[in-house]
């Protein structure tokens, strides 16, 4: 054995009796998390299956948004210094996740949003992994959300004009606090629970239905054979937005996928037809990989 080889054993032994297990398990899921492993691994199933679709783009994706964390606290750090940094942020992601949503809904959400890779990639580490209460998905939850994040961003810039200040700090104070609120509620739920009440989310979220109810909603969708699912609910526990691709098969379903309609808690009640409709999807493949009988399929026609 070679010096190298001894001084990298006794390294080793050192930092495992300093560290403890608690340490050493977060580097073990830190490891798991560069190699790749599945969103979730802690919603509840016995074991964690990885069915990769053919092309790797799932892979591939999980690698990415590790980057894109990466860049949003870059962006954060930089924005300390320079407050405009974060109004340019600001303005230029809810512009391309609005953008994005009249022609491919939510896909900006999952692909390309530095903030979900943050959630995505690191948050959900220590993430307890529980599924948010009804009511924080109704479309009126939403709307205060976006009322109250709007109506102090316009107030603090009002402010800022008025007093001669940088325009910028406005804009970093609710990126700042509203990245607490979502780290805290991805602790607390799960990494991706602020996205069911994002503003910029919300506003992407209605343009696509808006979209659709005027014929133009080419966004790829899931859809569901029927006569190949066994209703074992896997499919809505890898699913960040809680959606349970399944219970589209046929009959009614009852959800939040539409903000234009209220409904009870639970969301409103219609007809099924296969495929799943739902305005928050993020049209990640999750459900499909996961799927044990290759009953759901993402149509990106």
């Amino acid at each position: 054995m070679s010096l190298r080889e001894r001084a990298s054993g006794l390294t080793d032994r050192v930092w495992s009796a300093v560290a403890g297990d608690r340490t050493n398990r977060l580097i073990e899921r830190l490891g798991r998390v560069r190699d790749g492993d599945p969103w979730f691994d802690k919603r509840g199933l016995d074991t964690v299956r990885r069915r990769p679709v053919d092309d790797g783009s799932i892979e591939r994706r999980r690698g990415y948004q590790r980057y894109l964390g990466v860049a949003f606290a870059g962006l954060l750090v930089a924005a300390l210094w320079y407050p405009a940094l974060a109004g340019v942020g600001v303005v230029g992601c809810a512009t391309a996740a609005v953008g994005v949503g009249a022609v491919r809904g939510r896909f900006y959400c999952n692909h390309l949003c530095p903030r979900g890779g943050l959630l995505d990639g690191y948050v959900r580490l220590f993430s307890r992994g529980n599924r948010t209460p009804d009511w924080f998905k109704h479309p009126l939850t939403r709307a205060a959300v976006g009322l109250v994040a709007f109506g102090l961003l316009g107030t603090g810039l009002y402010t800022a004009w008025q007093r001669g200040g940088s325009l910028g700090v406005p804009f970093l104070t609710m990126l700042g606090v509203s990245t607490l609120v979502a780290v805290g509620l991805g602790v607390v739920y799960h990494q991706r629970a602020w996205c069911q009440v994002c503003p910029a989310g919300t506003l992407s979220h209605a343009v696509h239905r808006v979209a659709e109810a005027l014929g133009r909603d080419p966004a790829p969708r899931v859809e569901v054979d029927a006569d190949a699912c066994v209703s074992c609910g896997r499919c809505g526990t890898v699913c960040r937005q809680e959606i349970t691709p399944g219970q589209y098969a046929d009959g009614e379903v009852t959800d939040h996928g539409d903000v234009f309609s209220l409904g009870g808690p639970e969301g409103s009640t219609r007809e099924a037809d296969g495929v799943v409709d739902h305005g928050d999807c993020l049209q990640c493949s999750a459900c499909v990989e996961e799927c044990p009988t290759d009953a759901l399929s993402l149509d990106e026609e």
